[in-house]
């Protein structure tokens, strides 16, 4: 007699609570920010590093600092695969620059490889007000 396996079903698409989101954003190091510009909305790369709850990122001067000061509500977005799966995370929240030297070495955002050569010694966390994440299965 052949025993039947039994399988769970995994639903397409799961909604992901904080904690996993925090973990799964712990995992990658590039994501993208949104920010509004004065001629609409701006998408920039940028190396990142999450600790305690926040995000944090380097930055050189220019037109992403000069947005955040005038507008410091952004988004910020990573995805990536593990497991057979894809997963977005999307944390909405205010972007201020990091002004302390015992923040700025405690975050860890000094130690970031950026994967661009400009120098960066602005140094940002964003605070979030909303986290949010989806896994989906890999289309084969």
């Amino acid at each position: 007699m052949i025993s039947a396996v039994h399988r769970v079903d995994i639903p397409a698409t799961e909604d992901l609570g904080p904690a996993e989101c925090w973990r799964l954003l712990g995992t990658k190091d590039l994501g993208r920010l949104a920010l509004t510009a004065i001629d609409g909305v701006d998408i920039f790369p940028v190396n990142y590093t999450v600790n305690d709850g926040l995000l944090y990122f380097r930055t050189a001067p220019g037109k992403k600092m000069i947005d955040l000061t005038g507008d410091p509500i952004v988004a910020f977005e990573a995805d990536g695969t593990a497991n057979r799966h894809r997963w977005s995370v999307v944390v909405r929240g205010r972007a201020e620059r990091v002004n302390f030297d015992i923040e700025i070495e405690t975050s860890g955002v000094n130690e970031l490889k950026s994967l661009s050569p400009t120098t960066k010694w602005n140094y940002v966390r964003i605070t979030p007000s909303a986290i949010t994440g989806r896994r989906f299965r890999a289309q084969r």
